[in-house]
């Protein structure tokens, strides 16, 4: 953790506080993980057990940490803030978090769906590929989505080349082509069936239901993604571009 320091200006409950709300989000103390007791901090830091006491009750009070009773103060499995922004690379956002993340393709093939079709402005019987991820972020499963690409615009696309790759980049550095626009609709559903089973979480869950189309400079729809969040474990921040 950071040190305190007594001649900055900022008070030192709340250096505190940051401190370890540091150490937290950069895991330097995993979920479920004990923190040094309030009289250890106090000694660690020179500083009172009150001073602690004040910058722990509101970590505790925001949910990073719990306390048990006779057991200590342990870090939380707080909500993670997951920002839902048209044209936001999966990718991207969990790398600017930091976080532990993996994607898993459950599928990619070469398919026709007149609602994807339709959405796209294609032919209803227009070939489409198809590729189902499963995105994990600390091996928990967070997030299943359906991507639909047009044929025409991707006849030499690869599973292989999907596993490792983000899929917007691919479309901007293979295909050269550059998204500019993208539409979204968001409602809440509740998580039923085979997708409860595929995000291994139990039936009823609330969930949200999440559709992007993503057009080029051309306004030509590039490509049409359905998508199911858990929100059990994560608060959502939408992002906008206003003119």
């Amino acid at each position: 953790m950071q040190e305190i320091n007594k001649n900055s200006p900022l008070p030192l409950y709340y250096q505190l506080k940051e401190s370890i709300l540091t150490a937290v989000q950069n895991r330097e103390f995993e979920v479920g993980e004990r923190l040094p007791s309030e009289r250890e901090l106090a000694e660690y830091n020179n500083i009172s057990r009150m001073t602690v006491k004040k910058a722990v009750d509101i970590l505790v009070d925001n949910g990073y940490l719990i306390r048990k009773q006779g057991s200590g103060t342990f870090v939380n499995d707080y909500q993670q803030s997951y920002s839902i922004s048209p044209l936001l690379s999966f990718t991207k956002e969990m790398e600017k978090k930091g976080l532990n993340y993996t994607t898993r393709i459950l599928n990619f093939a070469e398919i026709k769906d007149k609602k994807a079709a339709v959405k796209m402005n294609l032919n209803p019987e227009a070939p489409l590929f198809r590729l189902e991820r499963l995105r994990l972020i600390e091996n928990k499963p967070f997030l299943l989505e359906n991507t639909y690409l047009a044929v025409d615009h991707f006849r030499d696309l690869k599973k292989d080349e999907l596993e490792n790759n983000s899929l917007f980049k691919i479309i901007k550095d293979k295909y050269n082509i550059q998204l500019s626009k993208a539409e979204a609709e968001v409602e809440a559903v509740i998580l039923n069936g085979g997708i409860a089973e595929k995000m291994q979480v139990k039936e009823g869950l609330l969930g949200l239901y999440f559709e992007q189309i993503s057009k080029n400079e051309n306004a030509e729809t590039i490509e049409y993604t359905s998508a199911y969040y858990r929100n059990d474990n994560y608060k959502f921040k939408f992002t906008f571009d206003l003119d």
